[in-house]
């Protein structure tokens, strides 16, 4: 009720309010606006995420919050859990485990707003996912970059750091050089500088062809200045390193931002070795600024230790999950690949089937003519500029400063303006229910999907009048999912399926292992055919065949004596 009150409130004040238009005006053709919160109103603090979890925890069953680690400012780093399928006082052997992570880079905030808002959910209706698995929610991987970001700062962590090597620390950041309480933007003359502006749009800065004989005339930066005197601007942020490049798959050694070892950082160590404590973790879905489900890799048909895109069988189910995810026309977007990120440790060394979404992108579409005869952007029109006309949309005046001239102190007159933070990452709140919605549906239909083993086409057949018998009996999986990742019989990080044939008292095994194992079952009936022969003496009691996972159940079969 708080969130929706305080969005309707934005959105009449900024009705009855209207700001001047800025000096750049727009050249495509007026359209109605659609108003909304400017992020980050309406997203809760990892303080009132603390709050939620904890006293939904006391009131739930089922569901309990664990502390799996503390930042470096003191926030606790929280995991919740919700049981799966119970066999007496114990979850029952073979249960699959989902987890969710969001907002490893802190300033993902629509992320962390959908994690809680699904654990609520979950507290209060339930979700047949947990029929089938074990779910944790790690609403908030980067408590302090998100803070830092809700006070209107950068998506910094950790302790300060030398990133330029000077011998200073944190002394080169970003700054509001013209005061006006925004670090904001600068367009930097240069000739032969990378970025040029529109010339039908002054606000829009891109990159400056030279296929086609284009040459930049400034260099975008952040509003700053060269505080050490090394002829760098920015050159060293405030914070230390980024957990997001703390991850050993890809990590790079001596990197400013990587740490000085892999998992360094206590948020990235934490959630490691939750990880490794729980080996039945076969579904990860990331909620941050990459996504490989809107438009998934086709896959290779080998990788190696410099690999971003997964093996061919696995971007298959990838792409299943990716047309269950999101609608046919979505136009969610990814950011660039980062090094030393957590969803490729979880797929290239762990086995994981990993699933991203970054939830949002801004539409591109918004200037485009509707109508015939309508005026609309040129259909070679950078993004930058689509973006305007989005931005001009749902937030009229003010998601863009317009440039203003400036006299800086080293670079002479430059331009200070640009995009407001949070703005082309952040959708406003309102939309929130919606993603909330869409992700919980997809976790929910997961229940029926994940590898699910059992013995068919069972024949024993008695040799002869010595109580010697002959077992024929095929594992198969029934689920969708495989029992194994095409990575994961790579990497051999899970462990493969475990038979055993338990024989009573006074029972031998003529032909056959009583121990064995099955590496991997296709999804959607793959098996295994298995053969035995043993002896059982009259009157025994039965014999057992058991194949156990660590994430796709257990069967279990009783081979009765006669």
């Amino acid at each position: 009720m708080i969130l929706v009150t305080t969005v309707l409130l934005v959105c009449t004040m900024a009705a009855q309010e209207t700001p001047a238009p800025p000096e750049q005006e727009s050249a495509v053709a007026e359209r109605p606006t659609i108003l909304h919160a400017m992020p980050p109103i309406g997203y809760r603090t990892p303080e009132e995420i603390e709050k939620i979890l904890r006293r939904r925890a006391n009131k739930t069953d089922g569901m309990n919050v664990e502390e799996i680690g503390q930042t470096i400012e003191g926030r606790p780093i929280l995991m919740t859990t919700f049981q799966g399928p119970q066999r007496g006082d114990r979850t029952a052997t073979g249960t699959p485990e989902v987890l969710v992570v969001a907002n490893l880079e802190g300033d993902r905030l629509a992320a962390s707003e959908v994690a809680i808002s699904m654990v609520e959910r979950f507290s209060a209706v339930g979700t047949p996912l947990t029929e089938r698995a074990t779910v944790h929610v790690l609403c908030v991987a980067n408590p302090d970059a998100m803070a830092h970001v809700l006070a209107g700062e950068s998506a910094w962590r950790g302790k300060p750091t030398d990133n330029d090597r000077d011998g200073l620390v944190d002394e080169d950041g970003p700054s509001d050089m013209n005061g006006d309480g925004r670090i904001s933007w600068m367009r930097v003359p240069e000739t032969g500088g990378n970025m040029l502006a529109d010339p039908e749009e002054a606000r829009s800065s891109r990159e400056a062809d030279a296929s086609k004989g284009e040459a930049g005339t400034f260099r975008l930066i952040r509003e700053g200045a060269d505080a050490d005197g090394d002829r760098l601007e920015n050159e060293d942020l405030t914070g230390g390193v980024v957990m997001e490049a703390n991850f050993p798959h890809r990590w790079e050694q001596y990197a400013a931002t990587a740490g000085a070892y892999q998992l360094s950082e206590t948020e990235s160590r934490a959630l490691a070795t939750f990880v490794l404590e729980h080996p039945g973790i076969c579904l990860v879905l990331v909620l941050d600024d990459e996504d490989n489900l809107a438009s998934p890799p086709k896959g290779n048909e080998k990788v190696d230790t410099s690999s971003t895109d997964p093996l061919k069988d696995d971007a298959r189910l990838l792409k299943i999950f990716g047309e269950r995810f999101y609608d046919e026309d979505s136009e969610v977007r990814s950011a660039e690949h980062q090094s030393g990120n957590f969803a490729d440790w979880m797929y290239f060394q762990r086995g994981a089937i990993v699933l991203e979404s970054s939830l949002w992108s801004p539409p591109l579409d918004m200037g485009e003519a509707k109508e015939e005869g309508e005026e609309g952007l040129p259909k070679d029109s950078s993004d930058d500029r689509k973006l305007l006309a989005w931005a001009d949309a749902w937030y009229p005046g003010d998601a863009f400063l317009p440039w203003e001239k400036f006299e800086h102190p080293t670079l002479g007159e430059v331009e200070i303006g640009g995009w407001m933070p949070l703005v082309r990452t952040t959708p406003p709140p309102d939309l929130i229910t919606d993603f909330t919605t869409n992700t919980a549906d997809f976790l929910d239909s997961l229940s029926d999907d994940f590898a699910k083993i059992v013995w068919q086409d069972v024949e024993i057949t008695a040799l002869d009048d010595a109580e010697v018998f002959e077992l024929h009996a095929t594992l198969v999986n029934q689920g969708l999912m495989p029992t194994m990742t095409a990575m994961g019989e790579v990497n051999r990080s899970p462990m493969p399926l475990r038979i055993t044939l338990n024989l009573p008292e006074g029972g031998e095994l003529l032909v056959g292992r009583s121990h064995q194992t099955v590496e991997s079952l296709e999804g959607l009936g793959g098996h295994e055919a298995m053969h035995w022969i043993y002896r059982l003496p009259a009157g025994s009691k039965p014999a057992h065949l058991t194949a156990t996972s660590t994430s796709s159940g257990q069967a279990i079969l009783v081979l009765e004596a006669n």
